[in-house]
């Protein structure tokens, strides 16, 4: 038996697993994921958890569309802040 989340991950976020991740990574990036990932020392969790997080953040940067239009409204000036508060401090 497997533990599996309480909560699912945000809609749309790729599965963190190798296929889950691999389906959601642009396809030129793939050739490197599977070469560090058939590198991968499994003895070393460090390791193992680095390529994770490192490989997940892409395949939700690549998935994440919001996020495109997001950042390229921010590189045009256009993106709407929402304005800071006062936090009492003085």
């Amino acid at each position: 038996m497997t533990a599996q989340p309480v909560e699912p991950g945000p809609a749309g976020h790729p599965r963190k697993t190798l296929a889950g991740i691999r389906a959601a990574i642009p396809q030129d990036q793939r050739s490197a994921f599977e070469r560090q990932r058939d590198e991968l020392d499994l003895a070393d969790l460090a390791a193992v958890a680095a390529f994770r997080d490192k490989w997940w953040a892409r395949a939700v940067l690549a998935a994440d569309h919001e996020l495109d239009a997001e950042s390229d409204a921010a590189l045009r000036g256009e993106l709407d802040l929402i304005p800071g508060w006062e936090l009492g401090v003085r």
